[in-house]
């Protein structure tokens, strides 16, 4: 079957939640295998990213913004290494913080 490339539905989000629940937030490719139209990666990023209870989804406050700050100045863009710096938060989430608020108040400033 076909690999989808579109927006996961509701059906697909608590398929997953079930089979993470199963196997466990590890063998991707076993999970997938349950969920025909998607593969491991999609499975693996869906969870991290969107799924996991451990994210975070509270607004950021001003020490994580300063966490962002220090840790750009002291180790550039490799948010592979910030994000062990918060909890919750998903590189990528961090990432699209600094791009969209933090860069601009700090070119303001």
């Amino acid at each position: 079957s076909a690999i989808r490339k579109q927006a996961w539905t509701t059906d697909e989000d608590t398929k997953l939640l079930e089979l993470v629940e199963r196997h466990g937030p590890s063998n991707w490719s076993r999970i997938a295998a349950e969920l025909p139209s998607r593969i491991g990666k999609q499975c693996r990023e869906r969870w991290h990213n969107q799924l996991d209870n451990a994210l975070s989804r509270h607004e950021w406050t001003e020490e994580e913004d300063r966490i962002i700050v220090n840790a750009v100045q002291t180790h550039g863009t490799k948010w592979s290494k910030i994000v062990k710096l918060l909890p919750g938060r998903t590189d990528n989430a961090i990432k699209n913080r600094w791009n969209s608020a933090m860069r601009r108040k700090i070119q303001e400033a």
